[in-house]
């Protein structure tokens, strides 16, 4: 499938359907933490990148296929979703064919605008991010596009909670020396404050992050965290279980996910073994598939990560 992943593992929303209506890497950030690697198409500019009826189709069928394995329909993926013009109409549909919760993981640029918070008021559970807490740790963080603006986003967050009948939690990703000291926190947290959201995700860069100089905070900021939110989630901790494919064409099925989301070896072997391709021929064939120049691995934070190689691949970027 091109529009729809999964189910996959999730560390808080248990088996998620992911629905990704953005091309790859189409967002209006360039977060430094960013797992995808770099924002090639760098806009801000609402469209319909891709036909809505087809991944309606695409929809149908996997929720045919999985709904009662799925905890959660997801909106996330290669880019930021908001950005695809007909959301609304994707949301709704989707709460046609299935019971599920809705979910849409977002950066949460544009919740000022009244046509987002009109789309995103039917779904369940809304996941934006805050990382800075003001307008100079925004910019060095997310790197946005020129037309958004911090304070825009902030009155965003703050207005769309007060109308929002569903939940609406957080994420702040913490990055060693950049946002992790008591006083960037301290500002996040007053931030945080003013939106009242109904839970807070702390999160570091658990995955391979674009700027390499990037790194997870010290086991010391857990003091400070503690000291200044005293109530939030660690969700600072590997997903756990099988993605599931939709066919037996390992290249096509690895690179649909990892347009997406980087596995470590692990969870690649767990996904694709079966009894005639086992650990050793899985691994051949990501060999095969780097010396080609479609893959590369990355060793970090004493494991193997494989991603797109985006650097070399012009067909990947």
């Amino acid at each position: 499938m091109k529009y729809i992943y999964g189910p996959v593992p999730s560390r808080r929303l248990g088996n998620s359907l992911g629905i990704d209506p953005i091309p790859s890497k189409t967002c209006n950030y360039q977060c430094i933490y960013c797992q995808l690697g770099k924002t090639t198409n760098f806009t801000n500019i609402r469209k319909n990148f891709f036909p809505k009826n087809l991944i309606i189709a695409e929809l149908e069928r996997a929720i045919e296929l999985y709904e009662n394995s799925i905890d959660y329909i997801t909106f996330v993926g290669s880019g930021e979703p908001t950005l695809y013009k007909d959301l609304k109409d994707l949301i709704l549909k989707a709460k046609e064919l299935s019971n599920k919760p809705i979910c849409v993981i977002t950066n949460g640029s544009l919740l000022d605008q009244k046509e987002i918070q009109e789309a995103l008021l039917f779904s369940d559970l809304v996941l934006p991010s805050l990382d800075a807490g003001d307008k100079k740790s925004f910019i060095r963080i997310n790197r946005p596009h020129p037309s958004l603006k911090y304070k825009n986003i902030i009155q965003g967050f703050k207005s769309f909670k007060k109308i929002f009948k569903g939940q609406f939690w957080i994420e702040v990703m913490l990055i060693r020396g950049v946002n992790d000291s008591k006083e960037e926190l301290l500002k996040i947290k007053e931030k945080i404050d003013l939106i009242n959201p109904d839970r807070i995700d702390i999160n570091v860069p658990i995955r391979p992050p674009v700027e390499k100089w990037v790194k997870i905070p010290d086991k010391n900021t857990l003091s400070i965290l503690n000291e200044v939110f005293i109530d939030y989630s660690n969700i600072n901790f590997p997903e756990e279980g099988k993605f599931r494919v939709y066919s037996l064409n390992f290249e096509d099925e690895l690179i649909s996910i990892l347009e997406r989301h980087p596995m470590r070896q692990d969870q690649i072997v767990e996904t694709f073994s079966s009894p005639t391709f086992n650990k050793n021929e899985i691994i051949s064939q990501l060999k095969k598939l780097k010396f080609q120049k479609k893959i590369k691995d990355i060793y970090y934070i004493n494991q193997i990560f494989w991603k797109l190689d985006t650097d070399k691949n012009g067909a990947n970027n």
